[in-house]
C-alpha cells in the first residue's frame, strides 16, 4: 500500500524528557500532550510517559481527560482549559483550572451533593491577554477558593506571551506581576508554574515547582537554535509512486505554476494537502533522501506533490523520502518553520488521520 508514514520514536521522546529533567532539577515536569501529544499519538506517549515515571500531564479539553483516564494509568491530568464537570470527570486524577471568580461558584454549585473536593489550580492573566483571572481579582479568587468546602487548591500558574524571546521586556514584566501573586499566597502553601518549552531555556530562575513543557519534549528547540540534545521523536515519510520524463516547456500540477526550462526526471510523493503538507511548500519547499535536498515543484495537491530528481542517475533508487525530521539539518522544523515563517506547531499538528503512525524504539 502507498501512503505516507509517520515514524514516531520513542526512544527520543524518552531520551528528551531526561534531558529536560535534568535542566529542571528539583522542578517537576508536566508535559504537554494536547492535541494528541501534538500529532505524535496521545495514548503511546502515555505510556512511554509512564515508564519515565511522570506523574502530570496537562491537556485542553475534556475529551482528552477521558482518553486518558480510560488508558487506567495512575497519571495525574492538569486540565488547561475552561473547566467542566460531570461524573465521568469527577476522578481524584484530574485537576482543573479556575480562571473566575464564576468557576468557582459552578465548582460549588455541581459539587453540593457530594462530600468530595475537586482538585484545582488558579490560573492568572499576567499579560497574556488570554485565559486566567485579572490580577485585581486574583486575591478575592484565592481567599474564596480557600473558603470553600469543594476545592482542593494546589497550585498558581500563569503563561508567558513571549517565552521564546530572551529580551521581551513583556516577559519581565509578568514575571514581576507572577512573583507579586506568591508573595501574596505565600501563607498557603501552595506550589506556582510559570513556564512552557521556551521559558524552561530563556528563564531558568523561573522554573518554580512545575514546568508545563511541550514542543521540547517531542524532540524541537523552542527558541529555534537547534539543541543537538533534543532527538526529534517524528520523521514524516511518503513513498514515490511514479517516475518520469517531461521535456522542455511542459507544465507540473495545478495551476501550471512550474514549467519546465529543460529535460527533466520528477517523481511524484504520495502526499498531499490531505496529508498535511502545507500548500506554500509547493515551488518553495523540499523533501530529502539520504544527504541530498529534492525541490518540490508545481503546487501540492491534495495527495500529491512532484519533485526534481533530473540530478539523480539511474544507479540511485528512491523508493521514498523524508519530508521532516530525519538526520539531515535541513529537514528539522525548526529550519523548516523559519523558511517558512510558521512555528514547528502547525507542521505536527496538522499531520492528519491518513497519514500512518509507525512507532519505534532504538
Amino acid at each position: 500500500m502507498f501512503h505516507p508514514i509517520a515514524i514516531i520514536n520513542l526512544s527520543n521522546f524518552k531520551n528528551n524528557i531526561q534531558y529536560l529533567k535534568s535542566i529542571l532539577g528539583k522542578s517537576e515536569i508536566f508535559p504537554v500532550v494536547k492535541a494528541d501529544a501534538y500529532g505524535h499519538g496521545c495514548s503511546m506517549i502515555i505510556k512511554a510517559l509512564n515508564e519515565e515515571s511522570v506523574n502530570t500531564v496537562c491537556v485542553a479539553t475534556s475529551d482528552e481527560i477521558l482518553e486518558i483516564l480510560d488508558m487506567n494509568i495512575d497519571m495525574n491530568i492538569l486540565h488547561l482549559g475552561k473547566i467542566f464537570l460531570n461524573n465521568d470527570l469527577l476522578d481524584d486524577r484530574v485537576i482543573f483550572t479556575i480562571n473566575t471568580v464564576e468557576d468557582i461558584k459552578y465548582i460549588e454549585d455541581f459539587c453540593s451533593n457530594s462530600n468530595g473536593k475537586v482538585r484545582c489550580h488558579i490560573k492568572v492573566d499576567t499579560g497574556m491577554g488570554r485565559m486566567g483571572c485579572k490580577m485585581d481579582d486574583f486575591e478575592e479568587i484565592l481567599t474564596k477558593v480557600n473558603s470553600s468546602n469543594f476545592i482542593k487548591l494546589e497550585a498558581i500558574y500563569s503563561h508567558l506571551a513571549c517565552s521564546e524571546d530572551k529580551l521581551s521586556e513583556h516577559n519581565q514584566k509578568q514575571i514581576l506581576n507572577f512573583n507579586s501573586l506568591m508573595e501574596i499566597a505565600k501563607h498557603f502553601g501552595l506550589s506556582y508554574h510559570l513556564l512552557n518549552s521556551g521559558g524552561v531555556f530563556n528563564y531558568p530562575d523561573c522554573f518554580f515547582d512545575y514546568a508545563r513543557i511541550g514542543l521540547a519534549t517531542y524532540g524541537i528547540s523552542p527558541i529555534g537554535n537547534i539543541d543537538d540534545k533534543l532527538k526529534p521523536v517524528m520523521m514524516l515519510k511518503a513513498p514515490i509512486v511514479l517516475v518520469k520524463d517531461i521535456d522542455k516547456g511542459e507544465t507540473v500540477g495545478y495551476g501550471c505554476t512550474f514549467t519546465a526550462k529543460e529535460k527533466m526526471r520528477i517523481a511524484l510523493v504520495q502526499c498531499g494537502y490531505a496529508d498535511g503538507i502545507p500548500r506554500n511548500f509547493g515551488n518553495k519547499g523540499f523533501v530529502y533522501f539520504n544527504d541530498y535536498e529534492i525541490p518540490i515543484i508545481g503546487r501540492v495537491s491534495m495527495d500529491l506533490m512532484c519533485i526534481d530528481i533530473s540530478g539523480f542517475d539511474g544507479s540511485v533508487n528512491i523508493d521514498e523520502v523524508v519530508i521532516w525530521g530525519g538526520n539531515q539539518y535541513n529537514s528539522r522544523l525548526e529550519n523548516i518553520s523559519v523558511k517558512f515563517n510558521s512555528i514547528p506547531y502547525t507542521y505536527l499538528t496538522g499531520v492528519s488521520n491518513r497519514v500512518r503512525k509507525i512507532y519505534v524504539e532504538d
